[in-house]
């Protein structure tokens, strides 16, 4: 997250373990193998491999698994549902569906809250992963919402193009859902982050309407 891919090298991993480099390679054979496991690992470190061994990995499996854990993650999403979903009717609330959705969106983020900041950091020096990350991650679900919007078009109050809101819907829920977890000066605040971002989203679009 500091330096970058390029930048990071195994000497600096060493120094901030405070450990000889010759450790780090008696459990992992490369820094894309380690650059892997931040991805695979780093949220939830209690499956890291009882060995502590991690196994060599290239670059197109770390690609190729980068795409299945962003299209599985993706299909997931209540959001992926509401957007194929036909209409059939107003729902009892639009603005608690909004919400729900939302904060769905905040909590598949959290979860993966480092890949996400590693791979925001990482992906533009790493072309093999690129067009993975911004097209099946960050703009795909851009897209969502774009289309849920373009669905719930008469609930929406603001005049601005659905892209552009659905952009800046992404960026809110990123932005709390991931990167005020790195903050280095936190405040507290009285709201839970998570309800927070589902009611500005709900704001955003139908203008805190019902």
């Amino acid at each position: 997250m500091e330096h970058g891919f390029e930048r990071t090298q195994m000497d600096d991993i060493a120094a901030r373990l405070r450990v000889a480099k010759g450790t780090i390679y008696r459990s992992v054979p490369s820094k894309e193998a380690l650059f892997a496991a931040v991805l695979v690992y780093a949220d939830a470190p209690a499956s890291l491999p009882a060995t502590g061994v991690l196994e060599p990995i290239e670059w197109p499996e770390v690609s190729a698994r980068l795409r299945d854990e962003l299209s599985a993650a993706v299909a997931g999403l209540g959001l992926t549902k509401a957007a194929a979903a036909p209409e059939r009717g107003r729902p009892v609330s639009v603005g608690d569906e909004i919400e729900g959705l939302a904060l769905d969106l905040f909590m598949m983020l959290h979860a993966r809250r480092v890949a996400v900041m590693v791979l925001d950091r990482c992906a533009v020096e790493i072309p093999t992963i690129t067009g993975d990350w911004y097209g099946l991650g960050r703009y795909a679900l851009v897209d969502l919402w774009t289309r849920y919007l373009a669905k719930r078009h008469q609930h929406v109050t603001t005049t601005v193009e659905h892209e552009m809101l659905a952009r800046s819907i992404v960026e809110l829920i990123t932005f709390w859902a991931v990167k005020i977890s790195f903050d280095p000066a936190p405040r507290p605040y009285a709201l839970d982050p998570g309800r927070a971002c589902a009611a500005l989203t709900r704001a955003l679009i139908t203008g805190g309407n019902p």
